[in-house]
C-alpha cells in the first residue's frame, strides 16, 4: 500500500494521491501538515508512486539459470527484501552490469527471468536494482505576482553528492540520474525557458543541503492565483530521476514520506542564500507494490472490492468472481465474451472533490516464453481507443481487453458509460492516465462498477497472459 501526500499552506492545503496496481498494487498517500507556504493547492504527482528496488542475489542462485533467489534480510543500502515490489517485464540490472526481464513471480523470494544469468552476475550477494523513473508533475496556484522570476523545485536527495548522482537507487532520497529534464508549462503572464536541472551539492545547489534543484525561469508580468503546472522528466522514463528504494528504518508495508519544496524567486535573486517570495513544502510518499488492501487517512479513502460471478454489472452479467487484488478471467473461448467487475468507493472532505484515473502497464502479455500479446479492444467498429467509447457488442472478429463504467451509488461523474467500452491507455505507449470518476466537492461512499471484457480469436498463441492497471485518486482541498 502506497502513500503520496502533499500538504501545502497555511495549514490549509492537503493534497493526498491513491495509487491501486491491479494484480493487484496499491499506492497510497497520506497527509503531514506544512507550516511554511503561501503557495496553495500543491501537489506532486508521481506518473507511478512504485519504490525502486535494492536487492541482493542470494544461494542457490546459479549462472546459466533463470531462477533467481534473493535475501530477506537487509543490509548496509540493499533495503529490498521482498519480491512484492517486483513484477512481470521488470527491467533490473543484476550483478552490477547486465539487464535481466523478469519473467515471473515465484514467491516472496524467487523470481525467474526471461534469459539465463550470466557468469558473475548469480553470486552470493551480488546486487538488484530495479530503477522506477516516475516522472513528477508539481501544480500550484500563485500567490504574488513576481514578474520575470523564477520557480525552484526541491526534490529530496542521499546526503552524498557522489551517491545522490550515481544512477543507482538511493534509500535516503532521489537519485539524479545525470540529465532529468525540467519543463515549465506556460500560462497567463508565465513565459517559460528552458528548466535547468541541478544534482544536490553541485554549484547554484547547496542550500539547502541535500536536495535536488530544479528552476523554471519565466518571462511576463506573474500573476496572483495562477495556476501553474511543472514538470520533472517525462512519461518515457528517458530523462526522469530514480524514486528511492527502501529506507533502512521502514517497517513493512508502511510507506517512506519525503519533503519537497516549491519556491518562487525575483530574476535576480540567489536561491542559494535568499528568501523566496513565496514558497510551500509537502510531503510526497513511496511505497513498493504490495498485495493487500488497506483504507486511506479519513481525509480521504479509496476502496477497490471484489464482485461474484453472476453478478449484475455495467448492463452484463459477470462471468467470474474477482477480489480486491486479481481479475481471474481463467481459460477462454474462441469469440466469446468473459465479463468481470470490481467495486470502486470513494469518500472524501475535500472541498473541491477528487479524480480517479486508470492505466495499464502494457497489454496483456505473455513473456514467459516468445512475447504475445492480447489485443486492447477496438470495439466493433474499429473506433474506439484509450480516450474514446464505442459499442462493443460482438465477440466474433473483435477480440481484445476492454472495459467500461456504472454508477451505483452517489452520483460520481463517470467514463465511459455502458454499454460503450474503450480500452485502458498503456505506459508501455507513454499514454497518458484516463480519467473515469470524479466529483467536484465532498464525496460519501460514491460507488461505481468497472466492468472487464475480453475476448479471444483462434489466433491468440497458448499461453498465461497478465497485465496491471493502476488507478490513481487524488483528492483537493
Amino acid at each position: 500500500m502506497t502513500y503520496l501526500i502533499q500538504i501545502m499552506k497555511n495549514r490549509h492545503v492537503l493534497q493526498c494521491v491513491f495509487a491501486f496496481t491491479l494484480v493487484l498494487v496499491f499506492s497510497l498517500f497520506y497527509p503531514s501538515f506544512s507550516f511554511a507556504a503561501n503557495l496553495t493547492t500543491a501537489k506532486d504527482t508521481l506518473q507511478s508512486s512504485r519504490m525502486s528496488f535494492s536487492g541482493r542475489v542470494k544461494s542457490p542462485t546459479i549462472a546459466g539459470s533463470t531462477h533467481v533467489w534473493i535475501y530477506t534480510t537487509a543490509a548496509t543500502v540493499f533495503t529490498s527484501v521482498s519480491t512484492a515490489g517486483l513484477k512481470p517485464g521488470d527491467s533490473l540490472v543484476i550483478g552490477g552490469t547486465n539487464s535481466y526481464t523478469i519473467a515471473s513471480i515465484i514467491d516472496d523470494d524467487e523470481f525467474t527471468t526471461t534469459t539465463v544469468l550470466a557468469a558473475g552476475d548469480a553470486d552470493d550477494t551480488d546486487v538488484i536494482y530495479f530503477k522506477a523513473l516516475p516522472q513528477h508533475v508539481i501544480t500550484f496556484k500563485t500567490a504574488s505576482a513576481v514578474p520575470a522570476g523564477f520557480f525552484r523545485v526541491l526534490i529530496p536527495a542521499d546526503s552524498t553528492p557522489a551517491t545522490a548522482n550515481n544512477g543507482i537507487p538511493d534509500i535516503t532520497g532521489f537519485d539524479f540520474n545525470t540529465t532529468p529534464t525540467a519543463t515549465g508549462t506556460n500560462a497567463s503572464g508565465y513565459t517559460f525557458s528552458a528548466g535547468v536541472a541541478t544534482a544536490s551539492g553541485s554549484t547554484g545547489c547547496t542550500s539547502p543541503a541535500n536536495y535536488h534543484c530544479f528552476e523554471y525561469h519565466y518571462i511576463g508580468a506573474g500573476g496572483i492565483g495562477t495556476d501553474i503546472t511543472l514538470s520533472i522528466g517525462n512519461t518515457g522514463g528517458t530523462a526522469n530521476i530514480i524514486a528511492p528504494a527502501p529506507s533502512a528504518s521502514r517497517v513493512a508495508n508502511t510507506a517512506d514520506a519525503y519533503t519537497f519544496k516549491i519556491q518562487n524567486f525575483t530574476d535576480t535573486s540567489n536561491p542559494n542564500s535568499a528568501t523566496p517570495t513565496d514558497d510551500v513544502t509537502g510531503k510526497v510518499a513511496v511505497i513498493e507494490s504490495v498485495r493487500v488492501t488497506a483504507t486511506v487517512d479519513p481525509s480521504i479513502t479509496f476502496k477497490i472490492e471484489g464482485v461474484n460471478s453472476g453478478a449484475s454489472a455495467c448492463s452484463l452479467t459477470t462471468d467470474v468472481t474477482t477480489t480486491n487484488a486479481s481479475v481471474p478471467f481463467g481459460v477462454m473461448a474462441l469469440d466469446t465474451f468473459k465479463a468481470a467487475a470490481q467495486l470502486l468507493t470513494v469518500s472524501t472532505n475535500a472541498v473541491s472533490g477528487y479524480v480517479v484515473t486508470a492505466i495499464e502497464n502494457s497489454r496483456l502479455s505473455n513473456l514467459a516464453t516468445s512475447p504475445s500479446y492480447i489485443p486492447d479492444t477496438t470495439c466493433d467498429n474499429n473506433l474506439c481507443n484509450e480516450t474514446t467509447s464505442d459499442t462493443w457488442a460482438t465477440a466474433t472478429n473483435n477480440p481484445g481487453f476492454g472495459y467500461t463504467v456504472a454508477v451505483v451509488a452517489n452520483a460520481p461523474t463517470i467514463a465511459p458509460t455502458a454499454p460503450n467500452y474503450q480500452h485502458f491507455p498503456s505506459l508501455a505507449d507513454v499514454e497518458s492516465p484516463f480519467q473515469i470518476m470524479s466529483n467536484a466537492t465532498i464525496a460519501s461512499s460514491q460507488q461505481a462498477h468497472v466492468c472487464y471484457k475480453l475476448s479471444v480469436d483462434a489466433t491468440q498463441p497458448a499461453g498465461n497472459y497478465e497485465n496491471q492497471i493502476t488507478y490513481t485518486a487524488t483528492a483537493s482541498f
